[in-house]
């Protein structure tokens, strides 16, 4: 019956339901920033702007750059000749976070995921250029150690970074990274629902960390071996909550996910593909691949009719098909969802693809 439904589909609804059905887990935090601050997730968590007194008329920096709907955090369209460059200076007051505390503490299983896109316009600042944190802001000094984790893009010391209080997670950008291109990137954290020692803690070495869906390795130094211990406080976003660290420069933020719960390497994967994998994000919009559901040969069409690079990935992210031309033989895999990456001059796009 499920077979027969797919054929009869148009190909943008096999994507779509690809998508609904990819990742089962429901975020608690979920903000997609269509110029409202609205958390969609599955807890009663409200945000909203903390600002000083003398701050009183200034606006969430909402653009129509973004990676997911019709807007996100822009921090490239802030004029930085009024006070709107508070919110990404820390001399004053001026941050977008929950009305209500996250409810995540200790050691307990969470994972956080979110887009951003890094533009260097703003020469007159330097710092880390922080994400989301989550935790007591004021963690740290022999208070409440390992009590926060700041999620930090630092391109000038090259690395992204977790910050706990009494310690770090460290991810050193590879060449190949390129996270300072000017496009918008996936990052992601994963604490899991038990550690690796003997007492079943989660210590910071635990700590998985992602770059654009894939896992990447990271490294706590020293502080290997130091149990988490987040502190129930508020969520802040672009901030560390304390005016000590906020984003710093242009670019941008957009969907902001936090569970509750462990994802897999597939369900981070699947994350990232919501924004990839989508027909609205080809770089060129005159490729058509058809049929809907492939039995056999996927094919793929523009309007020049060019040779086309193609490489199939399994859903994990594995590459088991490259080849050039305009169809791609699909009858030796098993049935399920593949992704399709198409390329063509300096042109790409990405398909989720059913095989049946």
């Amino acid at each position: 019956m499920m077979k027969k439904l797919l054929k009869n589909l148009p190909f943008v609804a096999i994507v779509s339901l690809a998508f609904a059905t990819s990742n089962a887990q429901t975020p608690v935090v979920d903000l997609k920033f269509d110029n409202n601050l609205t958390n969609i997730g599955s807890a009663t968590i409200e945000f909203d702007t903390n600002l000083d007194s003398s701050l009183t008329s200034l606006t969430v920096p909402y653009g129509t750059d973004s990676k997911e709907g019709s807007h996100s955090l822009n921090w490239s369209s802030i004029d930085r000749e009024t006070d709107a460059l508070y919110w990404i200076q820390n001399s004053v007051i001026a941050n977008i976070q929950s009305t209500s505390n996250l409810g995540i503490t200790g050691d307990a299983e969470r994972s956080v995921s979110v887009w951003f896109k890094y533009a260097n316009d703003n020469t007159d600042t330097n710092g880390g250029h922080t994400l989301v944190t989550i935790g007591d802001p004021y963690a740290g000094s022999g208070v409440n150690l390992r009590g926060k984790m700041q999620f930090t893009y630092e391109p000038s010391a090259g690395r992204v970074q977790i910050a706990v209080a009494g310690g770090r997670i460290d991810y050193t950008i590879t060449s190949t990274d390129n996270l300072d291109d000017f496009n918008w990137h996936h990052a992601a954290y994963v604490v899991p629902a038990n550690g690796t020692g003997a007492s079943s803690a989660v210590t910071l070495a635990d700590v998985k960390m992602y770059i654009d869906g894939q896992p990447v390795s990271s490294s706590a130094g020293n502080n290997d071996s130091q149990i988490l211990n987040t502190i129930d406080d508020l969520v802040y976003i672009g901030s560390d909550g304390k005016n000590g660290s906020k984003w710093f420069d242009g670019g941008g933020i957009d969907d902001l996910r936090i569970y509750n719960v462990e994802l897999t390497d597939a369900e981070i994967l699947a994350v990232y593909n919501e924004n990839v994998l989508s027909l609205a994000g080809f770089a060129f919009e005159e490729l058509k691949a058809y049929p809907n559901a492939v039995e056999d040969f996927l094919y793929l069409k523009t309007t020049n009719n060019s040779t086309l690079d193609i490489n199939v990935y399994d859903i994990t992210g594995k590459s088991i098909i490259k080849t050039s031309g305009d169809s791609v033989d699909m009858r030796d895999l098993n049935s399920g969802m593949y992704i399709v990456e198409v390329k063509q001059d300096n042109k790409i796009a990405n398909l989720k693809i059913l095989k049946k």
